[in-house]
Formats: structure tokens, C-alpha cells, sequence
């Protein structure tokens, strides 16, 4: 692809994009612990409910055996009933009341079958990020406002995507094949990519189609191409389309009757490099596209 009339970027825009990437990251990862949390409320709710009536009894109404003294400090309530969560006492079983009594009971059954599997299961999700990569770019791409959507990240996209970058845009990824060989790159360059079919609505939805100000189709197939393009444009009726046409007749009908800023064939470079370009950012990542 042309790299000519690609700008460089500047040490100061570098910094803004580092500190921009670590806002989003910090963004992302308030909304996944949202979502977490969302899905694991009941195991939660009943955790903190459970713990704080233990706690809460522990402090007003134990009676250590051969005392006469009733409740327990905050602090220590609250450390006994973490241990009796998981099956530990550092209390004597007390003679009675008859509901302390029975916390002895329910709380380290209830913290082992109920609620232990589930608090694990939510820290593992929680702090292990990388290994739910689908849910972390779901979450990473709904940070951005803004930015381009590349459809298809074959030769193609993925060039695109490269221009893209060195125009400075900020860039969100859909790609339908898991092994796609350009994913591992694209990812370790803090890009989210969506392994997703981009014909179904949601996918775009998931990657903020909304706010986004263009989206490049860069699949290999025309009509799933069209598609993508009127699902864009009829959840975000202002985003600018650019899209990958091989019939050079059909993509000239397309353009005229569906109001794309850009389409393009391949066969049809000249009369493409002729056409006015999105915005001025968008000149030299739509030109040099035509040339494939």
C-alpha cells in the first residue's frame, strides 16, 4: 500500500495516545467488573447479606461460655465470621442464644456449597482478564467515541488498519475467522478486535457502531459487504461507509442509490482516486485501497 502523505506523529501525540490507552483501559475494566458483577449479583448479594447478619450477631448477641459479657467488637465480629466462612472458629461454640448457635452452623455450610465456588469463580473472572479475551474486547470497544470500525481484517483490512493508525485514528476491529494470521499482531497493538460476524447487528452494536464516525468493509464478499454497510447505517445514520466492492457496476448503483460516501471495486481504480474523500483523514486510507 502507498505510504505516501502519511503524517508522522509527534513524541506529543504519542503521549497523548499512551495516556489515552491507559483512560480506556481503566474504562474497560470498570465496565467488565460491572458486567461481572452483574452475573454473579445473587452469589454476591447472598454473601453480603449472610456475612453481614453474622457479623451483626456475633457483635450484639455472643456470649463466650462462662461469661456473662454479650457481643463481640466490629473488628473481631467481622474476623470470626470470615473464618467461619471457610469452615475455620476462632470462637468457642457458645451455650446459647439459640440463633448464635446456629450461625456456627449455616454459615460455614452455606459459605462452602453456596457461596465459595461462586466468590472463586468471580475473582478468577475478575482478575484474570486475558482469559476471557471475548468478554475484555467487548469491553475495551465500547471505550471508544469516534473512531473507525474495519470490517474483514484479511490483506486487505489489515493495511488499512495499519494506514489507519498512522493517520492516528483509533481503530476497532471485526473479523469473522478465529485464525486469522494478522489477529495476534493486531492485539498486541492494544487493539480491540471482535471475533464476530459483522452481519449480525449486535456484533456492530458490541463494537460501538453508535458512536463510531466510519466503518471500512473489507470482506471478500459483496453482498455481505452491502449488508454490513445498511446495518451501519441504520444504527448509526451518520457514520460514513467506505466498502469493498469487486462489480465495479454494482458498486456505482450502490453509491448513487444508498448515499455511501465510498465505494469502491477493485477492478475500478480510476474513476475511485478521482472521487472527493470522506474527510481529509480519510484521503490517503481510501485511495490506495482502489489499487488492490
Amino acid at each position: 500500500m502507498a505510504r505516501a502523505g502519511l503524517r508522522s506523529i509527534s513524541p506529543s501525540s504519542a503521549r497523548v495516545r499512551r495516556s489515552r490507552a491507559w483512560r480506556r483501559t481503566l474504562r474497560a475494566a470498570w465496565r467488565d467488573t460491572r458486567v461481572l458483577v452483574r452475573q454473579f449479583r445473587w452469589s454476591l448479594t447472598a454473601f453480603v447479606v449472610l456475612f453481614g447478619l453474622s457479623a451483626t450477631c456475633l457483635h450484639f448477641l455472643y456470649v463466650a461460655p462462662g461469661t456473662a459479657q454479650r457481643g463481640l467488637s466490629w473488628p473481631r465480629a467481622i474476623h470470626a465470621t470470615l473464618y467461619m466462612v471457610f469452615l475455620e472458629h476462632t470462637l468457642e461454640f457458645p451455650d446459647q442464644p439459640p440463633l448464635v448457635q446456629a450461625l456456627f452452623f449455616i454459615v460455614p455450610v452455606a459459605g462452602v456449597v453456596v457461596l465459595a465456588d461462586s466468590l472463586v469463580r468471580f475473582g478468577v473472572a475478575l482478575f484474570n482478564r486475558h482469559e476471557r479475551k471475548e468478554a475484555w474486547q467487548v469491553a475495551l470497544a465500547s471505550t471508544y467515541r469516534d473512531h473507525v470500525i474495519v470490517c474483514g481484517l484479511g490483506r486487505l483490512g489489515y493495511r488499512v488498519v495499519q494506514q489507519l493508525l498512522a493517520l492516528d485514528e483509533e481503530v476497532v476491529g471485526v473479523e469473522i475467522d478465529p485464525n486469522n494470521p494478522f489477529l495476534p499482531e493486531l492485539q498486541s497493538r492494544h487493539i480491540p478486535v471482535l471475533v464476530a460476524d459483522a452481519r449480525q447487528s449486535k456484533t456492530l452494536m458490541r463494537a460501538n457502531v453508535q458512536l463510531a464516525s466510519a466503518i471500512a468493509i473489507c470482506t471478500q464478499d459483496d453482498l455481505a459487504n452491502l449488508d454490513i454497510a445498511l446495518d451501519a447505517r441504520e444504527l448509526n445514520p451518520g457514520i460514513k461507509v467506505v466498502l469493498r466492492m469487486f462489480d465495479s457496476r454494482l458498486a456505482e448503483r450502490i453509491q448513487r442509490g444508498f448515499a455511501i460516501h465510498t465505494a469502491f471495486s477493485t477492478s475500478w481504480p480510476p474513476r475511485c482516486s478521482q472521487q472527493r474523500p470522506l474527510a481529509p483523514r480519510w484521503t490517503t486510507a481510501s485511495t490506495p485501497m482502489a489499487s488492490r
